[in-house]
Parts: C-alpha cells; structure tokens; sequence
C-alpha cells in the first residue's frame, strides 16, 4: 500500500469526471445509431468507427482497472474490498460479453445498414449503456472510498495510462477530445 502521504494525493475527482465522459458517450452512441438513415452505409461507417472507438476505451479501462487498481485493495485477510474486488471482476466479464455482442451488431449493421440491423445494434448499445452505468454507480459507491484511503494518485494516472497503450495518435486525440467536451 501507500503512505499516508500518497493516499491523501488520490483525488477521486479524475474517477468520476472519467465515469461522466464514459456515460455520455455511451449514451451519446445510443442515439448517434439511431439517427443513421436505413441504408445510409457512409454514415452508418462513420458511427461505427466511434462506437468501436468508444467501447474500445471502455473495455481498455476496465481492464488497467483489473490489472492496476483491484490487486492493490486485495489483502492477506478478507476485508469489504476482497468482496467488492470479486464483484468489479464480474461485472467487467459481463460487461465483456456485452461488448461483444455490440461488435456483432455493428458488423451486421455495416454489412448491411438497415432500420432492423440498426434498432439490433442500438438496443445492444442501451443495455450495454444501463449495464455499465450500474457497474459505474457501485464502482462509485463501495470502491472509490477504499482507493481514496489505499491510493496514491500515480496509482490513477497508470490507470489512465494502460487504458490508451498501444493506442494509435489519432485514437488518443479524440479521446482526449471527449474529455474536454460537457
């Protein structure tokens, strides 16, 4: 664990200004999809493209969270965090399938960009949406105080920083891009 020091430096601020972005954006591609014209094949690649790039920095998240965040709240002892650790996994697995059932969707709906593959890909997109925005809220709720007493603030930033590894310039601005707009 940190020192005293350290732990007092994590600022849970930059978590939950994060869990803002990803809710909106997530939101925000819900109805970007919706708003594609059946047939429409440029337009239905252009949202494609972003829906893929948001629910890549999603995916990519969660798992600088699994491999960076959770093993420093697990102890020798079975403690809150220890439960709520199991839970985070879980959740992110589901979370996973979820996923790859929005990357089927897209696919199809790129193939071949009709009203039905669109409302497939779109309903995907919500109950991935609900499903993440409830992970978020217990993220919130029952972790985000252990990493407040436990972390330190690089701890957060190699978060951030394995969560856009081996990412491409572009893909990094973008991202960056979401984070500045409300």
């Amino acid at each position: 664990m940190t020192t005293a020091t350290d732990r007092r430096s994590f600022d849970s601020r930059r978590v939950f200004r994060l869990h803002v972005v990803f809710r909106r954006e997530l939101s925000r591609n819900v109805d970007l999809v919706r708003a594609v014209a059946a047939n429409d094949r440029d337009r239905a690649q252009v949202v494609a493209d972003r829906v893929r790039m948001v629910d890549n920095a999603v995916y990519r998240h969660n798992c600088a969270e699994d491999a960076l965040l959770w093993p420093k709240l697990v102890g020798d002892r079975p403690s809150e965090a220890d439960i709520m650790v199991d839970v985070m996994h879980r959740q992110h697995r589901a979370l996973d399938a979820m996923s790859l059932g929005v990357q089927g969707a897209i696919l199809a709906w790129e193939d071949e960009p009709t009203e039905h593959r669109r409302e497939m890909l779109a309903d995907a997109l919500q109950h991935f949406s609900n499903a993440y925005g409830e992970h978020i809220c217990a993220t919130e709720l029952f972790l985000v105080p252990l990493l407040e007493r436990f972390l330190c603030a690089a701890d957060w930033t190699d978060v951030i920083r394995q969560g856009v590894a081996h990412s491409d310039p572009e893909t990094i601005t973008a991202l960056a891009g979401l984070l500045r707009l409300p």
